[in-house]
């Protein structure tokens, strides 16, 4: 008899492995994911970024709706939710702001992060979820996306070639201005990462919109990461919205974090980020009509790159436009074409 229960009492340890547990059942262990949307006077296009997540084929454990101050109820666009969302109210304070509140009351195991203009492709998170099963390590998964501007058809971000065949869909561990460059490759609405490692940091305030670069600088060089190529989510640019509008605190602020991370680019990788930046703020102001203010930025993309056709081209575009502008207050009816502009081509 005592033999019989001894076989009996092994047979039944033996049962968990013979037959495993249901799939439906196995979730013990399944990491648990929050979902971070900092809001301000987005009534207009919450709904569409909390349905976005509501109908991921693996739906996010926790959504967080941090409403920055917002001078309007988002109570009422998110009510029919219920329990689905919660919603945190703090003072205006900005998006680093609202995202820093968030990740101090997140529950789940691992953070992500969506702008309430933006939204995902339905298989966003199963997809970036599924790379642990290969690559338990990871600790930092992003994915590619979409632009779109205003209602206009939204296209694929496109990305440097030279880094997309270096970084892409690979698990990596990057030292150096690889660190650097990737963070680069990343956008803040694609990112799912740890809350053991995004605990310890916090975006920095006031140094919007670039202190999600700077973020992802930070635990990039911390964190073993993967960036899916595939298109995961857009990125809607609202008009008039921050990025669009003030170029002087957009390219300001990154020149910042350019600075701030001067020893990690070496000399080659500062110049030549310095002189992109300056470039891209050039071009900011000469799309707004100020050709003044973009060519003092065009003459140091040009200190930084003084072989490039493409710098001179843009100091002369700029003393060009500049003149024009100028003889249009002396000559009455002249008529200034922003070089930027379609008519102009």
């Amino acid at each position: 008899m005592g033999g019989r229960s001894h076989t009996l009492r092994r047979v039944s340890a033996l049962l968990p492995e013979l037959l495993p547990m249901p799939r439906k059942y196995a979730i013990i262990n399944r990491p648990t994911v929050t979902v971070i949307i900092p809001a301000y006077r987005a009534s207009r296009t919450i709904r569409r970024a909390v349905d976005s997540l509501l109908s991921q084929t693996r739906p996010p454990d926790e959504v967080l709706v941090i409403d920055d101050g917002s001078p309007e109820d988002l109570s009422i666009p998110l009510e029919s939710y219920g329990e689905r969302v919660t919603l945190v109210r703090q003072a205006n304070g900005g998006a680093a702001s609202a995202r820093n509140t968030g990740i101090e009351k997140a529950r789940g195991d691992w953070l992500a992060f969506l702008d309430a203009d933006d939204f995902w492709e339905p298989e966003k998170l199963e997809r970036q979820l599924q790379v642990l099963d290969v690559h338990p390590q990871i600790r930092l998964i992003t994915t590619g996306w979409y632009d779109q501007i205003g209602t206009t058809p939204r296209v694929r971000a496109k990305l440097s070639r030279s880094l997309a065949r270096r970084y892409l869909a690979s698990p990596r561990r990057p030292v150096g201005r690889d660190v650097f460059e990737i963070a680069m490759l990343i956008w803040t609405s694609t990112v799912l990462v740890r809350r053991e490692d995004m605990i310890r940091h916090r975006f920095e305030s006031g140094l919007e919109p670039a202190e999600d670069r700077d973020m992802w600088i930070r635990l990039v060089s911390e964190c073993p990461t993967y960036l899916i190529p595939d298109p995961l989510a857009t990125y809607v640019q609202e008009t008039g919205s921050l990025s669009r509008s003030n170029v002087d605190r957009d390219c300001g602020n990154m020149l910042r974090v350019i600075n701030r991370y001067k020893a990690m680019l070496g000399r080659s990788g500062y110049r030549k980020w310095k002189a992109d930046l300056f470039r891209r703020w050039a071009s900011g102001h000469l799309e707004f009509g100020r050709p003044a203010a973009a060519f003092g930025h065009a003459w140091k993309r040009l200190q930084y790159h003084p072989i490039s056709l493409q710098a001179w081209w843009i100091v002369v575009k700029c003393a060009t436009y500049g003149a024009a502008h100028r003889a249009s207050r002396v000559i009455p009816h002249f008529h200034v074409i922003n070089p930027n502009s379609e008519n102009s081509q």
